[in-house]
């Protein structure tokens, strides 16, 4: 296989080899999460908005906010009916959907009480 060497003065052995390869490494590993940790510092950054854009951002969800009227606050007939039909379509689907899990669950422990096997909670 492989002939081993006796150290002579000015050769290295396999150990210092490796020794000097790992500590390589290290280096170049240490180099590597130094680049990776300024890399990401200068990312954040620059993700760091002006204070400007970020007054300009609340002043748009105040906005957005004010548009919105508060059922209480609304006198139109028209737009309260408008909100009940969504809210009746929005409670439907929410039943619907309650509906296909109940039946998924009966389905499923119906299947485990034919195995024998005590149903399982998830």
């Amino acid at each position: 296989m492989f002939a081993i060497h006796h150290n002579s003065p000015g050769s290295r052995t396999f150990t210092d080899n490796l020794v000097a390869f790992l500590r390589k490494m290290d280096a170049a590993d240490v180099t590597h999460q130094e680049h990776h940790k300024e890399k990401k510092e200068k990312d954040q950054a620059e993700d760091v908005k002006p204070a400007k854009e970020k007054k300009e951002k609340k002043d748009k969800k105040k906005e957005k906010g004010k548009e919105k009227e508060k059922v209480e606050e609304t006198t139109d007939v028209t737009k309260l009916r408008a909100k009940l039909e969504k809210l009746d379509a929005k409670i439907d689907d929410l039943k619907a959907k309650k509906q296909e899990i109940v039946a998924r669950l009966l389905q499923l422990e119906g299947a485990a009480a034919a195995d024998g096997a005590p149903p399982t909670s998830g």
